[in-house]
């Protein structure tokens, strides 16, 4: 019975020495891309330095001594919701594709178009980059301004339904950059194209 007032004297003791944690100087975390590769980050906070490979591990940095810890994507996105809501949305990238010898959208590209609208219209700041190009039937001085009215037929398109003109740059490289590499007076429906970059 003596034993439990010393011994509750002592807790007592060690409570009142134990100190409360340093406040969090720095939260270092790595996601992964949307094809779920990672890079790598070191943290040195001058006291130690840990090395972040995964995807969402994380160096916290708290008195100037880093310590690893592992998180997960709901933790990162409730932690870093106000960050990620003011972030620019990434480029996207669309191929579409035309009938031979014309500035005509295959059906399947002109059902396709409806998703590089929607891309640009989710953004609250955009450009649109339109570049035209050709497969190696014909001539090639036939083939470069054909990519270009390619180019223009895609800029036509996003202008009608409400684009704003200044956010489109156009261009035209005929049969200069291939997608599939062929030799000459091919027609290879993969060339025929327009590559859309948003962002």
């Amino acid at each position: 019975m003596r034993l439990w007032p010393a011994a509750l004297a002592a807790l007592a003791l060690l409570g009142g020495c134990a100190q409360p944690a340093p406040p969090r100087q720095a939260l270092v975390v790595v996601l992964p891309d949307a094809d779920g590769s990672v890079g790598a980050v070191s943290v040195d906070a001058g006291q130690g330095r840990v090395l972040l490979d995964r995807s969402y591990a994380a160096g916290e940095v708290r008195g100037g001594a880093v310590a690893p810890r592992q998180m997960d994507g709901p933790a990162v996105h409730e932690i870093f919701a106000a960050t990620v809501a003011a972030g620019p949305i990434r480029p996207a990238f669309f191929r579409l594709y035309f009938v031979s010898a014309t500035d005509q959208l295959t059906p399947e590209s002109l059902a396709a178009y409806r998703t590089v609208f929607d891309d640009i219209k989710r953004r609250p700041v955009y450009e649109v980059e339109v570049v035209g190009h050709t497969d190696t039937s014909g001539a090639q001085a036939a083939n470069q301004p054909l990519s270009l009215q390619r180019a223009a037929a895609i800029r036509d398109l996003l202008l009608r339904d409400g684009i704003a003109a200044g956010t489109i740059m156009v261009a035209g490289r005929g049969e200069l950059d291939l997608a599939v590499y062929t030799a000459d007076e091919v027609s290879e429906p993969r060339n025929r194209r327009v590559e859309i970059t948003v962002r």
